[in-house]
C-alpha cells in the first residue's frame, strides 16, 4: 500500500511538470531511487502495476515507469566510516557489517519525463 502512495505522489508530481504542455503524450516516467531504499527489493512489476493505478485518468497514464537505482550515503558502526551503497543489501563493502542510511537525499526523485510529440 505504500508503494501506492508514493506512485500517487509521483503521479502528482509528473502532473505538475506537465501543466501547460498541451497535448504532448508522456511515454516514460524515470525515477532515481537510493540504493538504501526499500522500493528497490521490490519487484518491478509491482511498481510499475502501483505507478498505473496512480495514474489512471491522468496525464501520466499510459506512461512507462524507470527506476534508475543510485548510490546511497550510509555509515558503518563496525568500521566507523561513511560509505557508499550501491546495493539494496545495505552491507559495508568494507567489512561485510550492516549500515545505518545516512537520509542526506531524498529517497525517490523525479529525474526525468520523456514526452513524444
Amino acid at each position: 500500500m505504500h508503494e501506492f502512495h508514493l506512485m500517487t505522489q509521483v503521479v502528482k508530481a509528473v502532473g505538475e511538470k506537465l501543466n501547460g504542455t498541451g497535448s504532448a503524450r508522456l511515454s516514460t516516467v524515470r525515477l532515481k531511487v537510493s540504493a538504501l531504499s526499500h522500493l528497490l527489493t521490490h519487484d518491478h512489476s509491482a511498481l510499475q502495476m502501483a505507478f498505473e493505478l496512480a495514474a489512471r485518468g491522468t496525464k501520466a497514464e499510459g506512461a512507462a515507469l524507470e527506476i534508475i537505482p543510485v548510490p546511497g550515503e550510509a555509515w558503518c558502526p563496525r568500521c566507523t566510516r561513511d560509505t557508499m551503497v550501491t546495493e539494496s543489501e545495505h552491507v559495508c563493502p568494507v567489512c561485510g557489517d550492516a549500515v545505518i542510511a545516512r537520509p542526506t537525499e531524498p529517497e525517490v526523485v523525479l529525474h526525468e519525463l520523456v514526452i513524444q510529440e
